[in-house]
C-alpha cells in the first residue's frame, strides 16, 4: 500500500474528503437510485485500487504511482460515469430482452478486467482468480458433464448481467451494501479510533485483567476484541493491539509462538462483536432480509463464549507456565478510566440509534457525529488535524478494499445465480453428507475454511452463505442460522492454516514461525469451532424469541462453564495437572453438558462439578501434606 507525500497525498486527502461528505450524506438523508449510487461509488473508490495499490509487492516503497496506474485509473472512471449518466434510461430497459449495445459490451467487458485487477491488487492474488475462474465458468458450463452443466448464454447477456443489472453482478447487492452502509461505518471506526479510543481499549484491559495472572494475555485478549469490534479487520488489529501486546507477554515467559496465537485468535474474533461486527453483519441482513438489530442480538451471547473461551484457556496456560501478573509501573488506575469513559458515548450512541428504528446508515452518521463532538471536549478544543485527515484517508483506502472484494464477489454470485451452480454444489453436500446433518456441517465447515484459507473473510462468506444455505435449508435450519455458522468459519479461515493471514501477521511481531503460530491457534480459538454447532442445536443462544428466558439463561451458563473445563482439558491443566484420564471425563462431562436435552445436560453439569470438587479436593490436600510434614520436622528438630 502506498502511502503519499506531497502533492498527491493533498490531492488523495481531498479526493477522501470527497468520498466522505457524499457518503455521509446520501447516508443521512438518502440514497440515490441503485444505479446512481452504486455507480458514483465506484466511480470514487476503484481508481483507488490503481493508485493506492501497486501492481507489485515490490513497488510498494515507491510512493508515487506509475502512469500505467494512472491510465488504469482513468480508465476506471468511465463504466462507471456511463452508468450514472444513463441510469434514467437504463432502469427502463428490460432485462435479456432489450439489446445490449456495443458501447456497453465494450465498457462491461473493460469493467469486469478492471474488477479482476483491482482484486489482484487490493485483496488477494488467490482472489483474482476465483473470480476469474467463476467468470470463465459461465462460458464453458454448457460444455460440462452432470450438476454442472447449464444452459449457454451469449456474450452480451453475461456482460449484461455483469455490467447492467442492479441486483447481481458488479454493481448488484453487495456493491449497495457497500455503498450505502459500510462506508460509513468504516469512517466511524476510522475517526473513533483517531479520536483516542484505541488507547482507551487498552487501559481498560490492563484495568480489568492486569493484576491477575498472565496478564499482558488478557490484556491482548480484551484490547483486541474491542478494538476489533470497531475496526472489523483482524489484521489491522493484530498491527494495532498487538505491537504493545506481544512484545509484553514475551516479557513476563509467553514463547513468541503462544503470543503470537494469543494476539491471533483475539483479534479474528473482533467482528464476531456487535455493534459493527464488520461488512458480513450487514451483508447477511441483506441476504436474509433480517433487520440489522435482529443480527446483533443473535451474535452477541456467541461472541461472548467466544472470548471467555479465549480467556480461560490464557488463564490456564499461564497458571501451568507458573506465569506473573502485569508489572505494578504497567498498571492503570481507575481515575484514568473514570476520566476517559467519554470515550463510549458515540458506542451508546450507535446502539441507541439502532435500537429506536435509526437505520445503521443514519445511525452511523450519527455516531461519527457524537464521536467527533466528544473527540473535541476530550482534546479541549485542539482536535489535531492531521489525525482526523488520517482517518478520513484510512476510510478511503479500508472502503476500496472492501468495494473490489464486493465488486468481485457480484460477479460470482452472478455465475452461480444464472448457471443454478449454487443449486448444484448444494446438492454435492447433501448427496456426500447421505442426509447427516453432522457430515453436512463439517462439509460446509471445511468448504468455508479451504475457501477463506485463499480470499477475504467477507467474499468467503458470501460465496459459502450462497451454496450453504441451500443445503441446510433442507435440514430446516433457519436461513440466520445458517449464516451465522457460516460467518464463523470465514472468520476462523483467517487464523487457521495453511494460510491464516491474520495468524502471519501476529508471528511477523512476535518473531515466530508463521505456520507453528497459525497451527497453535486452534489451541486457544477453540470456541470459535464449537459455537456455530451449538447454534445449530441450541438456538436459545441466539435469544431466539421461541426461547424464554430461563432456557437462554441456562443454555448461556451451561456453555460457558463447560467452555471454560474444556480450555483445562486442552491446556492440561485445572487446579494442577491433569492426567490423561481426568481429561478424559472431564471432556465427557462437557459434550454431555452441552446437549440439548434438558436432563441430558443437568447430567453433564453434575458430572463437571463432582470432577471440579473431587480436583479441587485432591488439590487442597496435596497443599496441606508439604505444610504438616514443615511443622512435624520443626518439632523434631527442636526436640
Amino acid at each position: 500500500m502506498r502511502i503519499f507525500k506531497g502533492n498527491l497525498a493533498i490531492g488523495f486527502s481531498i479526493w477522501a474528503l470527497i468520498i466522505l461528505v457524499f457518503h455521509l450524506y446520501t447516508s443521512y438523508f438518502g440514497t440515490y437510485s441503485p444505479k446512481v449510487q452504486r455507480s458514483l461509488h465506484l466511480f470514487f473508490l476503484l481508481p483507488l485500487a490503481f493508485l493506492v495499490f501497486p501492481s507489485r509487492k515490490s513497488n510498494t516503497q515507491k510512493n508515487k504511482p506509475t502512469i500505467l496506474d494512472w491510465i488504469l485509473a482513468v480508465i476506471s472512471l468511465i463504466p462507471s460515469f456511463y452508468l450514472f449518466m444513463n441510469a434514467d434510461s437504463l432502469n427502463m430497459r428490460i432485462e435479456q430482452v432489450d439489446e445490449v449495445t456495443t458501447t456497453q459490451i465494450i465498457l462491461g467487458t473493460l469493467m469486469v478486467g478492471l474488477v479482476l485487477e483491482a482484486c489482484r491488487r487490493a485483496v488477494s492474488f488467490v482472489f483474482a482468480i476465483v473470480v476469474a475462474v467463476f467468470f470463465t465458468y459461465i462460458f464453458i458450463a454448457p460444455f460440462l458433464p452432470g450438476m454442472f452443466n447449464a444452459r449457454q448464454m451469449s456474450f452480451d447477456r453475461v456482460i449484461e448481467v455483469v455490467y447492467l443489472t442492479s441486483d447481481q453482478g458488479i454493481y448488484g447487492f453487495l456493491t449497495g451494501i457497500s455503498s450505502n452502509i459500510l462506508f460509513v461505518f468504516i469512517a466511524f471506526a476510522a475517526i473513533m479510533l483517531r479520536s483516542g479510543v484505541g488507547k482507551y481499549f487498552m487501559d481498560v484491559a490492563i484495568f480489568l485483567t492486569g493484576r491477575f495472572r498472565g496478564g499482558p494475555a488478557k490484556i491482548a485478549v480484551l484490547s483486541s476484541g474491542l478494538y476489533g469490534s470497531i475496526s472489523g479487520s483482524s489484521v489491522s488489529d493484530v498491527y494495532s493491539t498487538g505491537s504493545f501486546s506481544i512484545p509484553l507477554m514475551k516479557k513476563i515467559g509467553y514463547p513468541s509462538t503462544k503470543a503470537g496465537a494469543i494476539e491471533a485468535v483475539a483479534s479474528a474474533g473482533g467482528p464476531l462483536i456487535p455493534p459493527v461486527m464488520g461488512a458480513g453483519a450487514f451483508i447477511m441482513a441483506e441476504m436474509t432480509s433480517t433487520s440489522y438489530t435482529t443480527i446483533i442480538k443473535a451474535a452477541i451471547l456467541g461472541a461472548i463464549i467466544y472470548y471467555i473461551g479465549i480467556l480461560a484457556t490464557v488463564h490456564f496456560e499461564a497458571v501451568a507456565l507458573n506465569l506473573p501478573k502485569l508489572p505494578d509501573e504497567w498498571k492503570v488506575k481507575y481515575q484514568v478510566i473514570l476520566k476517559n469513559s467519554p470515550y463510549l458515548i458515540p458506542f451508546g450512541a450507535m446502539v441507541y440509534s439502532l435500537f429506536t428504528g435509526l437505520s445503521p446508515a443514519k445511525s452511523a452518521v450519527i455516531s461519527i457525529g457524537v464521536c467527533i463532538v466528544i473527540w473535541f471536549i476530550m482534546s479541549k478544543g485542539k482536535i489535531n488535524i492531521n489525525d482526523f485527515i488520517e482517518g478520513v484517508n484510512y476510510a478511503a483506502r479500508g472502503a476500496t478494499v472492501i468495494a473490489a472484494a464486493l465488486a468481485g464477489a457480484g460477479i460470482i454470485v452472478a455465475v452461480l445465480t444464472q448457471t443454478g451452480a449454487a443449486l448444484a454444489m448444494s446438492n454435492i453436500i447433501l448427496a456426500y453428507s447421505f442426509g447427516n446433518i453432522w457430515l453436512a456441517l463439517i462439509l460446509i465447515m471445511l468448504v468455508t475454511l479451504i475457501l477463506g484459507a485463499g480470499i477475504p473473510t467477507t467474499p468467503a462468506y458470501v460465496i459459502t452463505a450462497t451454496v450453504a444455505t441451500g443445503a441446510l435449508a433442507a435440514f430446516h435450519i433457519p436461513v440466520l442460522t445458517s449464516h451465522l455458522f457460516v460467518f464463523y468459519f470465514a472468520i476462523l479461515a483467517d487464523i487457521t492454516p495453511p494460510v491464516g493471514v491474520t495468524a502471519f501477521a501476529a508471528a511477523n511481531i512476535s518473531g515466530s514461525p508463521p505456520m507453528k503460530t497459525a497451527l497453535m491457534t486452534p489451541k486457544f480459538a477453540f470456541a470459535g469451532f464449537l459455537v456455530p454447532f451449538l447454534f445449530i442445536f441450541s438456538p436459545e443462544l441466539l435469544l431466539s424469541e421461541q426461547s424464554s428466558l430461563f432456557e437462554i439463561l441456562f443454555t448461556f451458563i451451561v456453555t460457558s462453564i463447560a467452555v471454560i473445563l474444556f480450555a483445562s482439558v486442552i491446556v492440561g491443566y485445572l487446579f494442577q495437572k491433569l492426567s490423561m484420564i481426568k481429561r478424559l471425563l472431564l471432556l465427557i462431562g462437557v459434550f454431555v453438558s452441552i446437549s440439548n436435552i434438558f436432563l441430558i445436560s443437568v447430567v453433564g453439569i453434575l458430572l463437571l462439578f463432582g470432577l471440579l470438587a473431587f480436583e479441587f479436593y485432591i488439590f487442597k490436600t496435596k497443599q496441606a501434606k508439604p505444610s504438616h510434614s514443615l511443622k512435624e520436622g520443626i518439632a523434631k528438630e527442636n526436640y
